[in-house]
């Protein structure tokens, strides 16, 4: 599984593998996808309740509009990992919006 990492930067929240976070209506969040250690990710997809979210990409991350209710649930990332460029996909992260 590829880990996802947290880190709160002003007002855009990336997540951490395994975490429930819980965000405020009109919050604006950047989904983060990043590999284990230097393991480079490419081809990344993000998924939201198991449906791919389609959306500009900047790099191995998406940016999500101003958040709202039906933002909320689990959201997970998948890539081309290391060298071989082997499929794999992140644990979920569950987002509750308010």
């Amino acid at each position: 599984q590829v880990p996802a990492r947290a880190l709160l930067e002003g007002d855009t929240v990336t997540l951490l593998e395994g975490d429930t976070v819980t965000l405020l209506e009109g919050d604006t969040v950047t989904l983060r996808c990043r590999g284990r250690g230097e393991t480079s990710v490419t081809k990344v997809r993000f998924f939201h309740d198991g449906r791919e979210l389609r959306g500009p990409l900047k790099g191995t991350e998406m940016s999500l509009p101003p958040l709202q209710m039906h933002h909320g649930g689990r959201y997970r990332c998948g890539g081309k990992v290391g060298f071989w460029s082997v499929w794999k996909e992140s644990a979920p992260v569950t987002v509750t919006v308010h």
